[in-house]
C-alpha cells in the first residue's frame, strides 16, 4: 500500500510572518509605553510645581496690600466695568426696531442709552406735528417701547421754506 500526501489540502504556516508581525507589535508596544510613561513623568512633576507654588503662597509669601491701594485697584475695575458696559449695548437690535417704528419725514439726531434703568433718550426733527405724534404712536404701539414720553418739543424755523419741530422722547427698551 502506497501512502501519497496531497499537498494541497495541508495548511502551511509561515512561521517567519509570525514572528515578524509579534516583534513589531513587541516593538510598537514598547514605543507607546515609553511615550506613557514620559507623560506621566512630565504631568507628575506640573503637578508638583503648582501644588509648591499653590502652598507657598498661601503660606504667606503674598505682598500686603494697602487699604489706599486696594480702593484704588476697585475704581480701577469699577472704571472698566462701566466702560464694558457700554460698549455692551445690543445697538443693532434697537436700530433694527427703530427702523420699523420711524415714518417718514422724522429724521433721528440722537440715541442715549442708559444701560443701568433700560431707558432710553431719543432726539430728532420732524417735518410736521403729524409725523411727531405717528411716531410717538408708532413707539407706543410697538412691543419694543415702553412707557413712551414726549419730553419736548420746539417748532424750529430755519427759513420761510425750511421749518421743523424739534423734539426728545424717553422710552424704556428691554435690557442686554
Amino acid at each position: 500500500m502506497r501512502f501519497d500526501i496531497n499537498l494541497a489540502t495541508r495548511y502551511y504556516i509561515n512561521e517567519r510572518r509570525i514572528n515578524l508581525g509579534v516583534a513589531a507589535a513587541v516593538i510598537l508596544l514598547g514605543v507607546m509605553l515609553a511615550s506613557n510613561i514620559i507623560t506621566f513623568t512630565t504631568a507628575s512633576s506640573e503637578i508638583g510645581r503648582l501644588t509648591a507654588g499653590l502652598t507657598g503662597k498661601a503660606s504667606g509669601e503674598l505682598k500686603n496690600v494697602s487699604p489706599q491701594e486696594y480702593q484704588s485697584l476697585l475704581s480701577k475695575i469699577s472704571a472698566a466695568n462701566a466702560i464694558i458696559d457700554r460698549k455692551s449695548y445690543n445697538w443693532l437690535g434697537l436700530l433694527d426696531q427703530l427702523e420699523g417704528v420711524v415714518p417718514d419725514g422724522v429724521s433721528i439726531s440722537s440715541l442715549t442709552p442708559d444701560t443701568k434703568g433700560n431707558a432710553l433718550e431719543i432726539s430728532g426733527v420732524a417735518l410736521n406735528f403729524k409725523g411727531l405724534r405717528t411716531f410717538v404712536e408708532q413707539l407706543e404701539g410697538s412691543r419694543f417701547f415702553t412707557d413712551v414720553f414726549l419730553v419736548s418739543q420746539a417748532e424750529n424755523k430755519v427759513s420761510d421754506t425750511q421749518k421743523g419741530i424739534t423734539f426728545s422722547i424717553t422710552c424704556k427698551v428691554p435690557g442686554k
